[in-house]
């Protein structure tokens, strides 16, 4: 019945591209096959298990993970960078009130995750707080973590809150957002407790967030903990490592 419903709401023009609105959404909001060109997407194999880009150096991550300490998760899958046509999808999620570009982005990440083979028993967004989820009426992570789980039929779990209003992530110094994150995440559904957890945020930057999150899931019983990004922003590395190989 779902696959004959898409149909006729594809033949109907129903749910059009949500980038282009011009060209067929599949009956089911996902991005045209024209725009899908467009998007920085990533690749599967050969990725950086810690932050899901392309891994550029001939250890097991890449050189910009290089700079910051191990993290607690074992894995990680970025659908795309964020840029371009990627950066567009989740500015207007995010930031512009278009809850709409949260299911065309779970598709997306549906596909990584299936190519990428990991394994996951259970499905935890990164939370908002209280306040800023009331400004935007809705947790981006959260709704692109529902999805996912309808898709995969795998448990969603609201396994964490966060329980004090923080500085955005975005623009800080990498000592900055670990200060901005410390005791602002804890615990709210203990069930993930020997589960394999798959974390899902919108943007990984430098990991902080997902580290942090990873970590305390980790501490709390948690059997694994493997992430998923929507996009994973390009990465420079330090000057004072580009000092040192001078």
């Amino acid at each position: 019945m779902k696959e004959l419903l898409r149909r006729f709401a594809a033949w109907c023009g129903f749910f059009r591209c949500p980038l282009c609105m011009e060209q067929s959404g599949n009956g089911c909001n996902e991005v045209c096959q024209e725009c899908r060109k467009k998007l920085p997407l990533l690749p599967v194999q050969g990725r950086c298990p810690g932050c899901g880009g392309r891994n550029d150096s001939a250890l097991a991550i890449c050189q910009a993970c290089l700079e910051f300490p191990m993290r607690p998760y074992i894995d990680a899958v970025a659908v795309m960078e964020y840029t371009g046509k990627g950066r567009e999808m989740i500015r207007n999620l995010k930031f512009r009130r278009s809850p709409e570009f949260a299911r065309p982005l779970a598709m997306l990440a549906v596909e990584k995750l299936a190519e990428s083979g990991i394994y996951f028993d259970v499905i935890i967004p990164i939370p908002l707080h209280w306040q800023r989820n009331l400004v935007r009426s809705y947790n981006q992570s959260e709704l692109i973590a529902a999805i996912i789980a309808a898709e995969t039929g795998k448990p969603l779990l609201h396994g964490l809150k966060k329980i004090l209003p923080t500085r955005r992530q975005a623009g800080l110094q990498k000592e900055q957002r670990q200060r901005n994150l410390k005791r602002a995440l804890a615990v709210k559904d203990p069930s993930f407790s020997g589960k394999h957890v798959l974390l899902v945020d919108d943007v990984l930057t430098t990991g902080t967030t997902l580290s942090t999150a990873a970590g305390i899931l980790m501490k709390n019983g948690a059997a694994s903990v493997r992430v998923l990004c929507c996009a994973r922003t390009p990465l420079k590395r330090n000057s004072y490592v580009a000092k040192e190989k001078k």
